[in-house]
């Protein structure tokens, strides 16, 4: 071989040799394409709302207060057989039926009145009433008061109907 072969495969040989030692992108050839995924945020529960419960009330219904007045939701169960006894409150009460049946007497209206499951009541302010789950089943009852602030929810009363 030639000193000039010598040198050429000294050249190559070196330069193969430099090749392999290399960063990418030092030889001319672009670097790898690096893609970063970010991962996937984390589901986020979204709190369900509460199911309605609708009720229709068949009177007419005017609420007045003579001041400030306290607003209070709560959901009731009456056993069959079960009663509020004969109360009154300082405010109005609305009574949606979710479930079951109840009857009601009120004063001035002594005719028992039952109200089915899907339906409501309303007695105003001060009224003397009683309800009484005369059924079969438990009774759900949500019921709404709007009564004078600081006042006790009900207060028991005689009974307003003869015979009850």
């Amino acid at each position: 071989m030639t000193r000039y072969g010598r040198a050429v495969v000294l050249v190559l040989g070196a330069g193969a040799l430099l090749a392999g030692c290399a960063q990418p992108g030092q030889l001319g050839t672009p670097p790898p394409t690096v893609t970063v995924t970010a991962p996937a945020p984390a589901p986020v529960a979204v709190p369900a709302l509460p199911e309605t419960v609708r009720g229709t009330i068949d009177v007419p219904v005017r609420v007045r207060t003579p001041g400030p007045a306290e607003y209070s939701v709560r959901t009731i169960t009456m056993q069959p057989g079960e009663t509020t006894g004969w109360q009154q409150h300082p405010g109005t009460e609305t009574t949606v039926v979710e479930s079951g049946a109840v009857t009601v007497l009120e004063e001035d209206a002594c005719d028992a009145r039952n109200v089915a499951a899907g339906s409501g009541l309303f007695v105003a302010d001060a009224v003397p009433h009683v309800l009484r789950n005369d059924g079969p089943e438990p009774a759900r009852l949500v019921v709404a008061y709007l009564l004078a602030p600081g006042a006790p929810e009900s207060s028991p009363v005689p009974p307003a109907c003869p015979g009850q």
